[in-house]
C-alpha cells in the first residue's frame, strides 16, 4: 500500500468545485491502494473558493507550491516524466502544473502515477513515491 498519492492540480478561475472533485475522484479510481492522498498546486490558487470547497468536499489536505520553487526544479520534474503543458506555458508562464505539482508533491523518488487529464477548466495529475510502487 502507498502511504500517500499526491494530486497535482492546476485550473482556470473558471473552475468550479463539482468539476475539480469529479476529475479528482476519477483520477484516485487510477491509483494503487494508498493510506491517503493529498493535493498539492500553486500558491497563486490558496484563495480559491473552489479549491477550498472542493477539497472538503473530499477530505483532502491542500498544500501550495511557490511558482519561483517549480521554475528552479522543472528540470528534475521533466527528467521525472513531466511534460510540457502548452496551455499552462502561454497562459502563466509555467511548462507544467499539474504533473508538476504531483511529483514535487510526492517526494525526491516520485513518479507519476497518471499523466495529466483536463477536463472542465482543471487538470489533475497523480504521483507517489516510486520506493512505495516497487515494494
Amino acid at each position: 500500500m502507498v502511504s500517500e498519492i499526491a494530486i497535482g492540480l492546476g485550473f482556470a478561475s473558471s473552475a468550479r468545485a463539482e468539476d475539480i472533485c469529479a476529475l479528482v475522484r476519477d483520477m484516485l479510481r487510477l491509483a494503487p491502494p494508498h493510506a491517503r492522498a493529498k493535493v498539492f498546486t500553486l500558491a497563486r490558487k490558496a484563495q480559491s473558493a473552489a479549491l477550498r470547497e472542493a477539497a472538503a468536499t473530499l477530505g483532502l489536505e491542500v498544500a501550495y507550491f511557490d511558482e519561483a520553487e517549480m521554475v528552479a526544479r522543472e528540470k528534475e520534474i521533466f527528467v521525472r516524466g513531466a511534460t510540457v503543458s502548452q496551455i499552462a506555458q502561454e497562459k502563466i508562464g509555467l511548462a507544467s502544473v499539474a504533473e508538476a505539482a504531483a511529483l514535487l508533491g510526492a517526494g525526491p523518488s516520485a513518479l507519476l502515477l497518471a499523466p495529466r487529464r483536463a477536463e472542465k477548466n482543471v487538470t489533475c495529475a497523480l504521483a507517489a513515491p516510486a520506493d512505495e510502487l516497487n515494494a
